[in-house]
């Protein structure tokens, strides 16, 4: 138990210890000043608990006036006391609780709200949001399924955006459950109502790779890229495919694209690292162009770039292998960005030239 709490303080489970009579007055004297001190010293804790605990709940108090959410319940919640029976109060207090952090509370306010109002689409989509959150699977694909049923033939302004937040909330559940063939279904609904949610279609491009389908799935990787080019773990996806398709140049360069998007993320690092070293690639460009396999060289150089974009050596390496096969367009963006790298080098700057005539010419 904590050393300082309030109750146990305010409740001392230990007597202070007795003393043993003497029979001098003095003693008895001392005796008495020894009890009156002891139990001074037990006040004094008692005390010190007491404001201790004062001085928590002053803190909690001002932290919770502090925070609009709180702030935000406690008018709610004065309002309730005058319309008891009101579903939207009680539904905008459970977002308001949510808000604060207090979830169990706002899902109570959920049921209340729903027994005011059986046919409240707002609140069963709360609840069902909140119960997701909560890993509550069952519970939540049943308040999904009453949001469509509710929207089946409504009518209401924000019906649609309803009902494609409901068929993507199914569709996560049941790829969460490994139901692909579900999950194939809600996404594919979700999308028919947004055909430009970029996140639809990197989890529906999962429910296929889930179901062995790859090739679909690479079909709604690259739409979701179309929508958000950006898509980090978009990227990422469309690399794992890639390398199951045996690509690694695409694979590498898909993994490159979402560590920069995300840099951070763990599993993008692992990615990049899953394809080998940078020396191994550059060392396998070069032993193949000294060589003249071109094609092979072609594939290393590329992989080593995506593995270190910053290579001076990798950018001059493969400008020249694109020179060889008679790619000077492609051999003047690899030579600038090496000048790039190092600004003013005379061997970029000249094989810059080089290939930018080659170009005209």
């Amino acid at each position: 138990m904590d050393p300082f709490d309030a109750e146990e303080l305010d409740n001392p489970s230990h007597e202070p210890a007795s003393v043993t009579a003497k029979s001098s007055a003095r003693s008895v004297s001392l005796d008495t000043w020894l009890t009156v001190a002891l139990w001074l010293a037990v006040v004094s804790v008692i005390a010190f608990g007491a404001f201790f605990a004062y001085s928590v709940y002053a803190q909690q108090q001002a932290a919770r006036l502090s925070n609009p959410a709180f702030q935000v319940v406690d008018a709610l919640r004065e309002q309730l006391k005058t319309k008891p029976g009101d579903a939207e109060i009680h539904s905008r207090l459970a977002e308001a609780l949510a808000a604060a952090g207090q979830l169990d509370e706002a899902k109570q306010e959920l049921l209340t709200a729903i027994k005011l109002d059986e046919k409240y689409v707002g609140a069963y989509q709360n609840l069902a949001a909140l119960e997701l959150l909560q890993k509550d699977y069952t519970a939540s694909t049943a308040h999904w399924l009453k949001v469509l049923e509710l929207t089946a033939d409504s009518q209401m302004q924000d019906v649609n955006s309803r009902r494609d937040l409901a068929y993507f909330n199914l569709g996560q559940i049941s790829l969460i459950q490994k139901d692909y063939v579900g999950a194939v279904g809600y996404f594919n609904a979700a999308i028919r109502i947004r055909k430009d949610a970029a996140d639809s279609y990197l989890l529906l491009a999962k429910a296929y790779m889930g179901l062995g389908q790859n090739d679909q799935a690479m079909d709604k990787i690259t739409a979701a890229l179309a929508f958000d080019p950006k898509y980090a773990e978009a990227h990422f996806v469309r690399g794992k495919l890639y390398l199951a398709a045996g690509d690694p140049v695409s694979a590498a360069w898909d993994f490159r694209a979402a560590l920069d998007g995300a840099p951070d993320n763990p599993e993008a690092q692992a990615a990049i690292e899953s394809l080998g070293s940078y020396e191994s690639w550059y060392g396998k460009a070069a032993t193949a162009a000294a060589s003249r396999d071109t094609s092979a060289a072609l594939v290393a150089v590329q992989v080593a770039r995506s593995i270190q974009p910053g290579s001076y050596d990798a950018a001059m390496l493969h400008g020249q292998i694109l020179e060889t096969i008679g790619d000077a367009k492609a051999a003047v963006d690899a030579y600038t960005i090496a000048l790039k790298i190092k600004p003013n080098d005379p061997a970029a700057t000249a094989a810059l030239k080089r290939a930018q005539a080659a170009m005209k010419g």
